[in-house]
C-alpha cells in the first residue's frame, strides 16, 4: 500500500510539473508575441512619424501646366502641412481629380520613401470651341483630340476651329462627344492635315441631321455625309477622308469661284450652288 501511494505521488508530482512547465511556456509564448506586437506597433509609430508632411514647398514636387494649378493638385490629394503620407489613399484621390478636373488628361503620382512625393499632371490641349446653336454668348468649352469637353476662355482658344451644336445642353464638360458632334471634330482635324491643305474647315454646324454644315477656309460652305457619320469607327473614317478628298479636289480647281454652298453627301459626286444654304 506505502510503495503504490509513494508511486502514485511520484506519477502526480511529474503530471505537475508537466503541467506547470506547459503554462509557463505559454505564459513565455504570450509574453513574445505581445512584445513583438508592441515592438511592431512601435516600429510601424516611427515609420508613420517620419511620412509627415512639414515642409510642402520641399517635400512635393508638383509638375503642372498654365492652367491646371498647383493649388488644386495639393488640395485634391490632401497634401498640406501635418498631413501624413501613409493616410492618403493617392490612387482614389487621383481617380477623384480626373472626374472632377476634365483639364487633365493624365495624372501620374510617384512617392518617395518616406516623406516626399512628385505628381505629374498633363493637361488637355484643345483643338475646337464647342457652341449651342442660337447662343448669343460663348460657352467658353473646348474639346482636344480625344473629343473631351472641358472648360478654356480667351486666348489662343478664339481662333480655333467651331463645333455648334443643335440643341442644349450639349455635351457637359468631362464628357466625349458623341455620334454626329465626334464626326464634326474629326472632319476638322482631318481638314487640317497636309494632304487636305487648302481645305481648313473653320466651323461645322449640326443642325441638320442628315449632314454636317461646314465653313471652309475660303467662306464657302459645304454639306458633308458619309456612310457610317452616326457611328465613327474604322470603316466611317475611311469614307470621309474619301468624300473630303473629292470636296477639296473640286474647291481647288476654281471653276465655282462663286459657289456659296458645296454638296457633298453623294458618293464621287460633288455639286456646287450659288445660293446661300439655309440656316
Amino acid at each position: 500500500m506505502l510503495h503504490a501511494a509513494l508511486r502514485a505521488n511520484r506519477a502526480d508530482d511529474g503530471t505537475t510539473a508537466k503541467i506547470v512547465a506547459g503554462v509557463a511556456l505559454v505564459v513565455l509564448g504570450v509574453a513574445l508575441a505581445a512584445g513583438a506586437a508592441a515592438g511592431v506597433s512601435s516600429m510601424h509609430a516611427t515609420w508613420k512619424e517620419q511620412c509627415v508632411l512639414r515642409d510642402v514647398a520641399r517635400q512635393v514636387s508638383v509638375d503642372t501646366g498654365s492652367h491646371v494649378k498647383r493649388s488644386v493638385i495639393l488640395e485634391g490629394f490632401g497634401l498640406k502641412e501635418g498631413a501624413n503620407l501613409e493616410e492618403i489613399d493617392f490612387a482614389a484621390r487621383r481617380a477623384e481629380l480626373l472626374r472632377k478636373v476634365p483639364n487633365i488628361r493624365s495624372l501620374t503620382v510617384k512617392r518617395i520613401l518616406p516623406d516626399c512625393v512628385e505628381i505629374s499632371v498633363i493637361e488637355r490641349e484643345p483643338v475646337a470651341k464647342l457652341e449651342l446653336k442660337g447662343s448669343k454668348h460663348p460657352s467658353g468649352l473646348v474639346v482636344d483630340s480625344e473629343g473631351v469637353v472641358f472648360r478654356r476662355r480667351g486666348g489662343a482658344t478664339d481662333l480655333l476651329p467651331k463645333i455648334v451644336e443643335a440643341r442644349q445642353p450639349g455635351t457637359p464638360p468631362g464628357k466625349a462627344l458623341e455620334g454626329n458632334a465626334r464626326s464634326a471634330l474629326e472632319l476638322i482635324m482631318l481638314s487640317s492635315e497636309e494632304e487636305f491643305a487648302g481645305l481648313g474647315i473653320i466651323a461645322v454646324d449640326l443642325s441638320q441631321k442628315d449632314y454636317l454644315l461646314a465653313v471652309l477656309g475660303n467662306y464657302q460652305r459645304a454639306k458633308i455625309a458619309w456612310e457610317g457619320m452616326e457611328h465613327p469607327d474604322v470603316l466611317s473614317r475611311r469614307n470621309m477622308r474619301e468624300r473630303v478628298a473629292v470636296l477639296r479636289s473640286a474647291v481647288l480647281t476654281g471653276v465655282a469661284t462663286r459657289a456659296k454652298i458645296w454638296n457633298a453627301t453623294q458618293p464621287g459626286h460633288i455639286t456646287a450652288d450659288t445660293k446661300e444654304p439655309i440656316p
